[in-house]
């Protein structure tokens, strides 16, 4: 599992994110430590969903895949169904939140329309060179 404490107040605001975005939240009662931070259900699609908080305003798939390798790991380790999906959902200091589907062999990015920076034609400057 993930070092550290979970971002309880980034999970918190997510939650509201997902219920003023119309997904019915579920909720998952436990002692044990979970891969996932919570469950929605968007029309009929169940997703097991996980937070990340980033220090750094830097989205593209390869960034997400680099900097939440073992997140997107732990999502990967769960046995599920094809119907049920995992996603990870990313907060930057900028604020705005980002979503990926985490899939076997690849992760996509899922458009929820909601996206400030798009709207304002605001890009993140790019990643530093490794």
């Amino acid at each position: 599992m993930t070092r550290g404490h979970p971002p309880v107040v980034a999970i918190d605001e997510a939650k509201r994110k997902a219920a003023a975005q119309g997904f019915t939240l579920i909720a998952v009662e436990t002692d044990q430590p979970l891969p996932f931070d919570f469950v929605i259900n968007d029309r009929g699609c169940i997703s097991l969903v996980r937070i990340r908080r980033l220090r750094y305003p830097w989205y593209e798939v390869p960034d997400i895949e680099r900097s939440c390798m073992q997140e997107i790991a732990e999502l990967r380790s769960i046995t599920i169904t094809e119907e049920i999906f995992r996603e990870l959902w990313a907060r930057g200091p900028d604020r705005h939140w980002h979503r990926y589907l985490v899939l076997p062999g690849s992760i996509e990015v899922l458009d929820d329309g909601d996206d400030e920076d798009k709207k304002n034609g605001e890009v993140p400057p790019p990643p530093p060179p490794f």
